[in-house]
């Protein structure tokens, strides 16, 4: 998903010019043997390649990260301090708020204590669900850029090693025999 279009242009743009010197780097380095321009080019490109790659690699171990702190499954709520709590309705209130936070984070129906102290199963209303559709969305989402980060930075890596692959290629080509002015005209009169 492309959230600002001159960014993307940019980084394409920035991109493509770095592959391109790569691959030119390289095939100068096969052709023409080691000098210092070939290996500037070919050091200065591979470098802006290696950060692109590294930053989606950083992105995606970040938002993995994320993603795997804001789905860890929450334990059972705990009702050591609720003896403190004066009334049963303010009991049974701090239970459903209990039940509700946990059906909104992990989906499940858990049981919470009424007023009467018997443990009956949460019944989350629209609001909640509502709620928990959200935190869905925003878990796939989040899951969707994960995989696009990691996918960005293997392909980084795949286009790099293809431009130098590429660029030691065509520095075998032969250019053709010059041939000189006397035998180009030799072969028209013919």
């Amino acid at each position: 998903m492309i959230e600002n279009p001159v960014d993307f242009a940019l980084n394409v743009i920035a991109g493509a010019v770095a592959l391109f010197c790569l691959f030119e780097g390289t095939r100068r380095l096969g052709a023409h043997g080691v000098h210092r321009k070939a290996v500037l080019l070919m050091v200065l490109s591979a470098s802006a390649c290696a950060l692109y790659g590294m930053f989606a690699y950083q992105r995606y171990v970040d938002l993995n990260g994320t993603l795997s702190a804001a789905q860890r499954k929450s334990g059972p709520a705990v009702a050591a301090s609720w003896s403190r709590v004066a009334s049963p309705e303010k009991r049974e209130l701090l239970s459903q708020a209990l039940a509700r936070q946990n059906f909104r984070a992990s989906g499940t129906l858990g049981p919470y204590v009424d007023r009467n102290g018997t443990t009956r199963t949460f019944a989350p209303t629209q609001e909640d669900l509502l709620a928990r559709e959200r935190v869905v969305a925003y878990f796939s989402r989040t899951e969707f850029s994960v995989r696009s980060s990691l996918a960005e930075a293997l392909l980084w890596l795949i286009a790099g090693i293809v431009a130098v692959v590429l660029g030691f290629a065509m520095s075998l080509d032969k250019p053709p025999a010059r041939h000189s002015q006397d035998e180009a005209l030799q072969g028209d009169l013919k």
